[in-house]
């Protein structure tokens, strides 16, 4: 945890991301975008010292992830966003994140994966803001590389080329906008939870960003991901879920890799060393 915290920058653990079950001489480890009963059945029966899950397990959706969401706000200011504007789209997107978590409630919760990690005597944790940070930084970066000229469509390219999402099962998207158009101020807007549908979008747009970027949007999103196309204020790229997760993730398992851990990926997450 302390060296996923390091690579991204911060001071403290983001409260997306714990340690449910500690563990210590850790040498082998089992890494997944998300886990499951089955992952720690796997992991007890090869002999895995530790279980990390990028996601919360089985994708829970709490106050952590709610409070994660605020960051939102802190990266529209950073990009030229109006500080009472930032906020208001902050807080329409965590109104409508709030609502999910009520809808999507399973009624499973951490004490659950605790006592199954517990049960088979395998430590457990979960990893998602500081990767996603790193993750964040490449993709930005891509941009940022990238001439403002040139077109949408060869910033999709450059994406697309990224080795992590090229090898996925995904594709990166337009969602709105058109490839012709110059990409002019990109910003990428992850690390923040989760996406930031509309109103955060909306908001870089009417700031003077040309291009957003989001790693995803999902299908219970499609009235919101209509609106940005019937509105057109700018060109929204999606560059995939798993794909983009795992270009943050890659850096943390090749420092583990340096320290001599050996670590096996699964469920979606595409090593690139």
């Amino acid at each position: 945890m302390n060296l996923s915290l390091e690579l991204a920058g911060f001071n403290d653990v983001p409260a997306d991301s714990r340690i449910y079950n500690p563990g210590d001489n850790i040498k082998k480890i089992l890494f997944g975008i998300d886990i499951s009963k089955d992952d720690l059945i796997n992991a007890k029966q090869n002999g895995f010292d530790l279980v990390i899950s990028h996601h919360p397990p089985y994708m829970m959706l709490d106050d952590g992830f709610i409070k994660v969401l605020d960051r939102h706000k802190e990266l529209l200011v950073s990009a030229g966003v109006d500080p009472a504007i930032a906020e208001q789209a902050s807080d329409e997107n965590k109104m409508f994140w709030q609502f999910i978590v009520q809808q999507v409630s399973t009624g499973v919760t951490y004490d659950d994966i605790v006592t199954e990690a517990q049960e088979f005597d395998i430590p457990l944790m979960n990893i998602h803001l500081a990767c996603d940070e790193v993750g964040r930084g490449v993709l930005q970066k891509t941009a940022d590389q990238f001439d403002a000229q040139e077109q949408i469509a060869q910033l999709i390219e450059s994406y697309s080329m990224i080795p992590e999402i090229e090898k996925s099962d995904e594709t990166v998207q337009l969602i709105c906008g058109s490839p012709e158009n110059k990409a002019g101020k990109v910003f990428v807007m992850h690390g923040a939870g989760t996406n930031g549908g509309y109103s955060v979008a909306n908001a870089l747009f009417e700031a003077g960003v040309d291009t957003v970027v989001y790693i995803h949007l999902f299908p219970f999103q499609k009235e919101q991901e209509d609106m940005l196309r019937s509105e057109n204020k700018g060109n929204l790229i999606v560059t995939g879920h798993y794909g983009s997760d795992s270009v943050g993730i890659n850096p943390l398992i090749n420092e583990l890799d340096i320290r001599g851990i050996d670590v096996v990926c699964c469920n979606n997450l595409v090593r690139i060393k």
